[in-house]
């Protein structure tokens, strides 16, 4: 059967009738016309657009190669100008999953929302105020919690080597195992040489400002632009407080002082390091009937991404667009993203409810997966690192070295 919100006839808003399910469609209508975000943005609203919802379950993302550009030759005046090979692209395909959740309103929950509309003593204004709440909390929940997966996917594999998994018994409770591997270079999969602790930095081991200007450098070397650097509130704290942070910002006057904010945005503009995002974001999975928080940023990592949009979402057009049901009121709401309403009852051999669900078929491609690096500074059993042949230790390894590595420092 329709949604229950189609009953609440003759209310008014604005000296005109209501209807609450079109009022909604206008208003992410009008949201996908000019791109505007509904609700809360989110961090893969600032690094991606969204493509077309497309047919094809399969999504492929033209992923390009960076190297240091060629500087142009200077030339005779009838010499022809040298052929350059160019950096080419590689061609990244995945499967676009289904994602989705419902919820449910009892005959209980119905039976208070008709006590308002049928109340004498509330003005019309008031009803309208009251049902319009409880139809809105129902839709944010289906269409942020879809967009939820897309922060999910792209946190997880910013600080896990460029890999996203999904496993029903830790963070897709009632959903399959999946993984989503963006094949992250070799080369921008970093480990520190130190762990960036409190104790190394005291010991003279590590200057984190110094490490993170080394490794911004030695990607400019390479022809890649850090413009964002990702951490967590707890790494970012460590850091503020950080002595070395302290001396470098303050001197020895007033190291005691804590880096404030707007200082350390200083300190990494003066050595020529981007600006910092906290990654704050927790997500909630209903596992065993209790709702649990989930963490998708891995708090050892940090990363470092190109400024602004990395990718594209690519929708695929979802299963319910392409087989509507006659007693289910359809929300087209943007970006692949359908929300679906309908109630159920004795004639369906169910119990009476308002059901509510999002479901869309979305996968993040990140086409400049080439110019992102993930460097784990935390979490892992230093190793000891030789020298080069100027007698200096390097601030940081690659993974493959890392692993290839079987000497631990001694404690």
């Amino acid at each position: 059967m329709k949604s229950i919100f189609t009953t609440f006839k003759g209310l008014h808003k604005k000296g005109a009738p209501l209807d609450l399910l079109a009022t909604w469609r206008k208003t992410f209508d009008k949201a996908s016309e000019k791109e505007a975000t509904i609700f809360q943005k989110m961090y893969s609203d600032s690094w991606f657009t969204y493509n077309t919802p497309q047919m094809s379950l399969t999504a492929e993302a033209i992923v390009g190669k960076y190297n240091l550009r060629f500087m142009a030759t200077l030339l005779a005046d009838e010499s022809p100008s040298p052929l350059r090979r160019t950096d080419g692209f590689d061609v990244w395909t995945k499967e676009i999953p289904r994602i989705g959740h419902k919820f449910v309103m009892f005959a209980r929950d119905y039976r208070k929302l008709q006590e308002v509309y049928e109340n004498p003593r509330l003005k019309e204004a008031d009803k309208v105020k009251q049902i319009e709440k409880t139809l809105t909390h129902d839709i944010q929940d289906a269409y942020l919690g879809c967009k939820d997966v897309m922060d999910f996917i792209c946190l997880m594999a910013f600080s896990n080597w460029g890999i996203a998994q999904f496993k029903p018994e830790i963070n897709n409770p009632g959903g399959r195992s999946y993984e989503i591997d963006y094949k992250m270079e070799e080369q921008n999969k970093i480990v520190s040489v130190c762990n960036w602790t409190t104790a190394n930095t005291k010991a003279g081991k590590l200057i984190p400002i110094l490490w993170l200007s080394a490794l911004c450098s030695d990607l400019r070397d390479r022809g890649i632009e850090p413009g964002e650097i990702l951490m967590s509130q707890e790494l970012y704290t460590w850091l503020r407080m950080d002595s070395t942070t302290r001396l470098l910002a303050h001197g020895t006057d007033k190291q005691a002082q804590v880096v404030t904010a707007s200082e350390l945005t200083a300190l990494l503009t003066e050595n020529e390091i981007p600006s910092i995002t906290v990654i704050k974001r927790k997500m909630g999975v209903d596992k065993d009937r209790k709702r649990n928080a989930i963490q998708p940023w891995n708090p050892n990592f940090i990363a470092i991404k190109p400024a602004g949009v990395i990718g594209e979402i690519q929708p695929a057009i979802e299963d319910s667009e392409l087989i509507e049901e006659d007693n289910v009121d359809y929300i087209n709401a943007g970006n692949g993203i359908r929300i679906s309403k309908w109630r159920t009852g004795a004639s369906t051999g169910q119990t009476a409810g308002e059901y509510t669900e999002g479901a869309a078929r979305l996968l993040p491609l990140i086409t400049e997966m080439g110019q992102i690096v993930c460097a784990q500074v935390r979490g892992f059993d230093e190793k000891e690192v030789k020298a080069d042949a100027n007698g200096v230790v390097p601030y940081y390894i690659t993974k493959s070295a890392y692993d290839a590595n079987s000497t631990l420092v001694s404690l």
